[in-house]
């Protein structure tokens, strides 16, 4: 039985390598109504907003097809970074870990059969990594 179209379906729990980031405020500014004065800590809560559903209709579902026409703001989506990849801030690793998915999620969903015993997929947001208590398991793997 090949588990890998419906296992992220079915699965409501991201693990994200980091629930949030941190920086210092390099300058005085006003943003939505706050102030945010230098050298204040904030802190981006990347899960939050990776599942608002005011950004995301049914957030906490695996549906790679809602990108295929997806016309959202590049600061609506930071799994490496806000903004144009041209012009503003992003993960240095971007386009290798993208390639690096792509491939191996093909791999995992035409070339092998497996199972996904019962197990754990509770996280901490407080752990980085936030992994899976138990991890994340596989058995009974063969080629198809």
């Amino acid at each position: 039985m090949n588990t890998a179209g419906c296992l992220c379906r079915k699965s409501a729990v991201y693990y994200p390598f980091g629930p949030f980031l941190g920086a210092r405020v390099r300058d005085n500014f006003e943003w939505g109504g706050h102030q945010f004065k230098k050298g204040t800590l904030v802190l981006l809560d990347v899960y939050g907003a990776n599942h608002d559903p005011d950004l995301w209709d049914n957030p906490s579902e695996f549906r790679p097809e809602r990108f295929k026409e997806w016309e959202g703001s590049p600061f609506d989506f930071i799994p490496q970074g806000g903004g144009d990849h041209d012009m503003g801030h992003r993960c240095a690793g971007e386009w290798v870990t993208i390639d690096v998915m792509k491939v191996s999620l093909e791999f995992l969903a035409k070339y092998m059969d497996y199972q996904m015993p019962k197990q754990n997929l509770n996280f901490s947001m407080a752990r980085i990594p936030s992994l899976p208590k138990s991890r994340f398991m596989i058995n009974s793997v063969t080629r198809q």
